[in-house]
Parts: C-alpha cells; sequence; structure tokens
C-alpha cells in the first residue's frame, strides 16, 4: 500500500462517508477504490469522500473518483459527492477540474443537503441455500418480482436466466449461501447475486454460440461487474 495511506468510513444521515488519509498513489489506488466500492455495496444514500486528509504524487490519480462516480451511479444507482475545505486540498481538486465531474462541497453536511431524494426504486432479497435447488428458486423468485413490477417485456426472460447463471456459479464455485437482490429504478431492472466468497468471478472467452455462465450475463445485460462487500465477499451484478 502507499505509505502511511489509510481508509476509514462511517454514517450520516444514511451515506456512507470515506475518509483517505496520507498519498493515493499507484499502490494506495486500488485500496481506496475497494473502500469505495464497498461503502457503496452497503446501499447508503450516498457515498461521500472527504478529501481533505489526502495528498496525491501526481492529479492523474484523482480520476479515481469520476470512474469510481461513473460506477456506482450504475449500480447500486448512488451518487459519489466530494468535500473539501482546506486550501490545499481545493487547490488539488482545481488543477484536475474535478468540478467537471463531481460536485465538490465544503463539509459533509452541506453534501448531505445536496444529495436530494433519491429515484423511486423497487427492491426484493431472498437468501438462497447453496445447492442445486437454488435455481429453481431463483428463478420463480425473479418470475413474480416482474410480474408484480408489471415488467412484461423481453426483459423478464433475460432476468431469469441471468439469475440463473449468477446464482449457479455461486453454488459452483463457493461453500457458502448466495443473496439474490432484484430491483427495478428509472426502468432498469437489476440483478445482484452476494456471496461470502471474495474472489471476483472470470469471464471465460467462449467460442460459438454462449450458452451458459458469464457470457450470458454479458450478452444480456446493459453492464454488468463485480463490487467488493464489506463483510469480506462479493456482489455480482447486471443491469439490463
Amino acid at each position: 500500500m502507499g505509505s502511511g495511506f489509510g481508509v476509514y468510513w462511517w454514517h450520516h444521515h444514511g451515506a456512507a462517508v470515506v475518509v483517505p488519509e496520507g498519498v493515493l498513489d499507484a499502490v494506495s489506488y486500488g485500496r481506496l477504490r475497494t473502500a469505495l466500492m464497498k461503502a457503496a455495496a452497503d446501499d447508503p444514500r450516498a457515498v461521500i469522500v472527504d478529501v481533505d486528509a489526502l495528498k496525491v504524487d501526481r492529479s492523474a490519480v484523482l480520476a479515481l473518483f469520476p470512474a469510481v462516480g461513473n460506477e456506482i451511479s450504475t449500480w447500486p444507482g448512488l451518487p459519489l459527492l466530494l468535500v473539501a475545505s482546506e486550501e490545499a486540498s481545493l487547490r488539488m481538486l482545481a488543477e484536475f477540474r474535478m468540478a467537471r465531474f463531481l460536485p465538490v462541497h465544503p463539509d459533509v453536511d452541506a453534501a448531505v443537503a445536496a444529495i436530494g431524494r433519491p429515484p423511486p426504486r423497487q427492491v426484493a432479497r431472498i437468501a438462497l441455500p447453496n445447492g442445486a435447488v437454488s435455481l429453481r428458486l431463483a428463478r420463480a423468485f425473479v418470475r413474480r418480482c416482474c410480474y408484480r413490477w408489471r415488467i412484461y417485456d423481453d426483459r423478464t426472460i433475460d432476468a431469469i436466466w441471468v439469475a440463473n447463471e449468477l446464482v449457479e456459479n455461486t453454488v459452483k464455485h463457493t461453500f457458502g449461501p448466495a443473496n439474490l437482490r432484484v430491483e427495478l429504478r428509472r426502468n432498469m431492472l437489476t440483478i445482484a447475486v452476494y456471496d461470502d466468497d471474495p474472489t471476483p468471478p472470470w469471464l471465460i472467452e467462449q467460442e460459438g454460440e454462449i450458452v451458459h455462465g458469464l457470457g450470458v450475463v454479458a450478452r444480456l445485460s446493459r453492464s454488468w461487474n463485480t463490487s467488493p462487500t464489506p463483510t469480506g465477499g462479493k456482489v455480482v451484478w447486471a443491469v439490463l
């Protein structure tokens, strides 16, 4: 990790406030990104980063914040906001022209006040056993959610297929249960599967027609990815 670099976070009015301390460089970059993704996976109202204790070896590493902000705006659908009050921090952000990409506020309370009302969303969750039966349960659960939320287009079939592949991946490659989350937000249907194994999944290139695995997930979804969770596991999600 970067010399003397550390990250901690706390919650304030439903938002996750992340505080990095030390030098953000090529080594600590990954550690901070992981912390931000973990904070977002905990499903707060927003992720707020207080950068007053942060230093950079070169301004290019600040591109981390717009990149993560773009990713978590897709899933789990949260805003990323920055807080800076020290002159050195404000100068650091100004040199990168951060305000073009993310809002910058003078303190945490101002950032919280700027979050606004989150978009309406429908969310449903189910805990699944680690076994073959979980595939049938996952398919039935997604089908019920789509029916309840009046999703009558092809996304229902795609969502069922995606859920099946993600849950099957958990059953095959982990020893713990899978937790399936289905969400509808701004007409985007999201399938997310949580497990206790931190190992990220691998997308294996397949020749010909893709009929199983993460190749199906990649083909059917607008976007998909994996994020670490605060409990030490991971979540694999897909937006349809």
